[in-house]
């Protein structure tokens, strides 16, 4: 019976790449997203964004908390790292050291049979390839952007998750031809929901 009911369920995503804007707020709202407490400080904060920001905040929550019990492979790169290393923010840049460690040595390695491979097995673009994606994605209109979706489509993600709405997101047809899906968090906690309960 479970078999059946895998056959009929989308694809289990193999790897989801973090967009900066994600691990940031993975970080800000952490009480929230990882223990279950809103502050009214936070919620504040969460009104303010709109509630198109309020959806992907508590999809986050929601992805993250089942994410507790199985585990995602979901990856960061070193732009990622550069990108967060601007903020001066001590606490935000270890954090997402923290889950650089967990991609590079941890969840990649770990499940090679959900990710088909492990990072140090992966084909690495060389300058020449990332300058032709980069040309490809000229639509992206910072080239920040472009090197983090040529991570993801070098590191082998079929997912990169974001909340940068105005760019990565809006641009997200561009991106499509690199076998990459950009997608919001309450898009990506859509998606992975008929797995929810074979999950649980």
């Amino acid at each position: 019976m479970v078999d059946q009911e895998r056959t009929s369920l989308p694809q289990f995503p193999k790897l989801i790449f973090l967009d900066t804007n994600i691990v940031q707020n993975l970080h800000s709202f952490r009480e929230l997203i990882y223990d279950h407490f809103l502050s009214d400080e936070m919620e504040k904060k969460i009104v303010t964004g709109g509630q198109r920001f309020s959806d992907d905040i508590f999809a986050l929550e929601h992805f993250m908390a089942l994410g507790q019990r199985v585990g995602w492979p979901i990856a960061v790169s070193a732009n990622t790292l550069y990108e967060l290393e601007a903020s001066n923010r001590p606490a935000l840049i270890s954090w997402g050291g923290e889950l650089a460690q967990f991609f590079y040595y941890g969840s990649v390695e770990s499940d090679k049979e959900v990710l088909g491979n492990s990072y140090s097995e992966l084909n690495h673009l060389t300058a020449i390839q990332r300058l032709r994606l980069a040309e490809l994605l000229d639509d992206l209109p910072q080239e920040s952007d472009r090197q983090l979706v040529i991570d993801a489509r070098e590191y082998g993600c079929d997912f990169f998750v974001t909340m940068d709405y105005k760019t990565i997101w809006h641009h997200r047809q561009c991106v499509a031809p690199l076998g990459v899906n950009i997608v919001r968090p309450v898009e990506l906690l859509e998606y992975i929901r008929p797995w929810a309960g074979l999950l649980a």
